[in-house]
């Protein structure tokens, strides 16, 4: 017998700190892991959006602080997960989601473009992954780690995103080595690398460029743009029980994109 298993998705009695968590696809994982039972950390460089996020929570009767952060600012991710750990006393689960785009023919893409991607999107992850990662380590009751990667880090892309496919390949090589790293602390280290969502920032681009949503759905075997709640499913596996073996993986949420 295996045991009961009802309960493998179940947060209960967690703490979850989830960068970029103010709108997107970082709001949808805040959201979906207070939904299980996680207290959350909602961390963004917009005060107003993790404000609105986390009183939304606490109004549907879960528990949530917001966090503003400028995740590319050393100093200021210290000082975030300060802040949790002062509020709720420990850390279980980070989703280090914030990101960003900022697209440009790669011979045109200027030094500024390249190193804002790569501030925001891997050192954001970087700093962290090692923040967290050393309270874990100091704590010594495992964790798990969720960094948001994307097809991008896998696949070329034809839109000008040099710097941003730099960034997530990075974001996967630096979940794999820490995986291993920190396997001997029982934290593990995953990454989720979704194709694209309907999150503010691609509804926008697609309102700007209509014709940029064909090359999207013409990479999508399942012939749609992914919806924000699809993420919600794969990020609760990575943080719960149900995922206890796991560690090191990249789990493409992509419409087969990355099978194709």
């Amino acid at each position: 017998m295996i045991g009961n298993v009802k309960n493998l998705f179940d947060l209960s009695g967690k703490v979850a700190l989830v960068t970029g968590g103010g709108q997107g696809l970082g709001r949808g994982i805040a959201e979906g892991f207070a939904q299980f039972g996680a207290a959350v950390s909602v961390v963004d460089i917009n005060p107003e959006t993790s404000q609105e996020v986390a009183e939304g929570i606490n109004a549907a009767g879960g528990q949530a602080i917001p966090v503003p952060c400028d995740v590319s600012k050393q100093d200021q991710v210290s000082a975030a997960v300060a802040k949790t750990l002062k509020e709720f006393g420990k850390i279980d689960v980070l989703a280090a989601v914030a990101g960003i785009g900022d697209r440009n023919p790669a011979e045109e893409m200027t030094s500024e473009q390249w190193e804002r991607v790569i501030a925001i999107n891997l050192s954001g992850v970087w700093f962290f992954d090692q923040e967290v990662g050393k309270h874990m380590i100091e704590r010594g009751e495992g964790g798990s780690i969720i960094n948001m990667a994307s097809i991008a880090g896998q696949v070329g892309l034809k839109t000008g995103n040099a710097n941003y496919c730099a960034s997530k390949g990075g974001v996967i090589a630096l979940t794999r080595n820490l995986a291993v790293e920190w396997s001997r602390f029982n934290i593990r280290v995953n990454a989720i690398a979704p194709v694209q969502f309907m999150t503010p920032l691609v509804t926008e681009l697609i309102e700007r460029k209509p014709e940029v949503l064909d090359y999207f759905l013409e990479n999508i075997p399942l012939g749609r743009i992914g919806e924000v709640r699809e993420i919600v499913g794969p990020a609760v596996f990575l943080a719960s029980k149900a995922s206890s073996m796991v560690t090191g993986i990249v789990l493409n949420v992509d419409g087969g994109h990355t099978a194709a």
